[in-house]
């Protein structure tokens, strides 16, 4: 349990050894039976929504395209998220959040190396070719102690700790409130130090990869783009990650570590909680534009 970074990625068939860390940030988050990872490729940028909103349609939609993807039409962010449990020296996994539509569900095993208090190691299942690839973390914190946290009056540090969904927000101002839980999935994943949060629309098209390679290139480019926004540039996915700390009733968001908006990264923020507890987790976010304040609900799906 923890946040992990990977580090380095061999390839078990040619020893070749790739630094992943020197070009990727590469986190994986575990509680105690899900899982979040998200990456990200140096290199990405992005204007913010008022200097964005001065571009014309077609070179804004030019800009987010290439935050994603490059010209080989490879991702240059990622975020998924699912279940897992251990059978020995073998993870089993689900994915229940993903990126790419495609993978939803699919499951897969990877066999443990080694797990200790600074680095785990695991070893991929062979690929179409064969070639198994052994990918090594460093830790970057923990889960959290496990004792306390079902107790009466538990300490906040030791509550924040595990997986939350966003079932509902509510305008303060106005009175009104979004079902977000009745639209789309969206995880708070929240460990000793470290959290990532994730979300995706439940109505975006699958198009597998075996689909997507007999288009042609113009409208590969319009499947891939419509993964991540709607036609009115909305996102249907979001993903960014970071560091916090607990102050006083407040959630510290430390600055952006990751996020699918480059302009988002080092931002800050402070979150006064309303309600921290073994089953709900409530805070105000600071007012928007127009003043409003928005109270988001989550539940605990996970310890």
């Amino acid at each position: 349990m923890g946040t992990w970074q990977i580090m380095t990625v061999k390839n078990l068939k040619t020893g070749e050894v790739d630094s992943v860390f020197k070009r990727r940030l590469l986190w994986t988050q575990y509680t105690t039976t899900q899982w979040t990872y998200l990456y990200m490729d140096t290199g990405r940028v992005g204007r913010n929504p008022a200097e964005s909103a001065r571009l014309s349609a077609e070179a804004r939609r030019k800009e987010n395209y290439d935050k994603m993807w490059n010209e080989a039409g490879q991702w240059r962010f990622w975020g998924s998220g699912g279940t897992y449990w251990l059978d020995g020296d073998r993870m089993f996994y689900a994915n229940l959040i993903s990126i790419e539509p495609y993978q939803l569900h699919l499951g897969g095993v990877e066999k443990i190396i080694y797990v200790n208090d600074t680095a785990y190691a695991y070893q991929s299942t062979p690929d179409k070719d064969g070639v198994v690839r052994e990918y090594a973390h460093r830790r970057l914190d923990h889960g959290g102690a496990a004792e306390g946290r079902t107790a009466t009056g538990a300490s906040a540090p030791n509550l924040i700790i595990g997986n939350w969904q966003v079932m509902s927000r509510r305008n303060l101002k106005t009175g009104e409130t979004e079902n977000v839980a009745q639209r789309r999935v969206n995880w708070f994943h929240v460990t000793q130090n470290h959290w990532t949060y994730v979300w995706m629309t439940k109505d975006r098209r699958n198009v597998t990869p075996d689909e997507l390679a007999k288009l042609p290139p113009a409208q590969q480019s319009q499947e891939r783009y419509a993964k991540i926004w709607d036609r009115a540039g909305q996102p249907v996915f979001w993903a960014s990650a970071g560091t916090y700390h607990l102050d006083g009733g407040k959630f510290i968001v430390e600055p952006r570590v990751m996020s699918i908006e480059p302009w988002m990264i080092g931002v800050e923020g402070v979150e006064p909680i309303t309600t921290l507890d073994r089953e709900t987790y409530t805070y105000q976010s600071a007012p928007d534009s127009s003043g409003a304040v928005w109270e988001t609900v989550h539940r605990r799906i996970d310890w």
